[in-house]
């Protein structure tokens, strides 16, 4: 990820949003043709402009969504729970969770290859 994200700041020729005294890949300016540092302070902008697929499942996804975005406001520190349950915790879990469908093929594939019915 980082790399991707290097590779496609090195290719950029506008000027990054400045947060924290770290400058970001995007502007913060509005644009309509990619998502900047805006969409993130302004969902509507970034619903109406650019997201395309997702447009008809709105109303299912919009509860989700800001659910999660409220649930992570509602903990004091924005920042720091957004990193800690959706960077860390969510990958995890559904590393686990790969990780343990593969193990069940596998021994399917054990129960199978050897005749033996449950």
């Amino acid at each position: 990820m980082i790399t991707v994200n290097e590779y496609i700041r090195s290719s950029k020729n506008t000027t990054g949003y400045n947060i924290y005294g770290i400058s970001a890949i995007n502007t913060s300016q509005k644009t309509k043709y990619e998502c900047s540092w805006h969409c993130h302070s302004s969902t509507s902008y970034c619903k109406e402009n650019h997201v395309k697929f997702a447009k008809p499942y709105f109303t299912y996804l919009d509860p989700i969504y800001f659910g999660i975005i409220s649930s992570l406001k509602s903990t004091g520190n924005y920042q720091l729970a957004n990193v800690i349950f959706l960077v860390t915790i969510i990958p995890l879990v559904i590393y686990f969770l790969l990780v343990r469908s593969i193990l069940i093929q596998i021994e399917i594939r054990k129960i199978k290859k050897s005749g033996t019915a449950i």
